[in-house]
């Protein structure tokens, strides 16, 4: 006989199941038995069962929402695990190699929400490591702190700067090596002097990042591996 969680209401007249998070909910009214709610069930045995399988079908396509199970991290590998919880939210116990990526049951949209929390926990990671490096290079470079500092998805570039002194970086630059994240914010704070790519430019660039042909060529290489990709 199927488990099942049994409401009873004085005001219910017919007897009625809902299938919902692959658990079965009998409502009743008082004067119904158990006998009857029990032969009743096992007359709708075939539609319960295909409800049953179709939500744990469900389930299972929503533990893995990304194409693979691991994302990048600064290139150190993070598991991704998923899970339906009472809040949403995302956790890093201990910055350990482990994320996961709760949403709650009421969430309709959840390969959207498991995206926006994973974003989040990039940006934030991201973000930290950016105005830190960016405090550093500034002193290193006799240059202002810029005006702004803001992370974005880009499809096709890594930063960018305007003259208002607004520094741009794009949100997969979280899954690239700290030094390749460090040739961008050097790029970028050159712009600040030279807002263009002359040869002066370059030489500004070259003189607080010298290997920044080598960072720009895995840029350019690796770029489009620094992309998570969900289902």
């Amino acid at each position: 006989m199927l488990d099942y969680t049994l409401k009873r209401s004085k005001r219910r007249k017919t007897v009625a199941i809902k299938v919902a998070q692959r658990e079965l909910t009998v409502y009743a009214p008082h004067f119904v038995t158990k006998t009857q709610i029990n032969e009743w069930l096992l007359s709708k045995q075939d539609w319960i069962d295909a409800q049953l399988h179709k939500q744990q079908i469900q389930a299972d396509t929503r533990q893995f929402p990304l194409k693979t199970q691991s994302i990048k991290l600064f290139n150190e590998a993070v598991n991704v695990q998923f899970d339906n919880a009472a809040r949403t939210q995302w956790q890093q116990h201990n910055e350990s190699q482990t994320l996961l990526l709760s949403i709650s049951s009421r969430v309709k949209h959840q390969t959207q929400m498991y995206q926006s929390l994973l974003e989040q926990f990039l940006h934030e990671k991201l973000e930290s490591y950016i105005e830190m490096r960016v405090n550093d290079y500034c002193q290193l470079m006799g240059e202002k702190l810029p005006s702004n500092i803001r992370i974005q998805l880009y499809k096709r570039r890594w930063g960018s700067c305007n003259r208002r002194r607004e520094l741009t970086f794009n949100l997969h630059l979280a899954s690239a090596p700290t030094w390749v994240i460090d040739y961008v914010i050097v790029h970028e704070l050159a712009h600040l002097k030279y807002l263009n790519h002359s040869a002066q430019f370059w030489q500004r660039v070259g003189l607080f990042y010298s290997d920044y042909k080598q960072a720009s060529n895995w840029l350019n290489n690796h770029g489009m591996s620094l992309q998570w990709v969900f289902e």
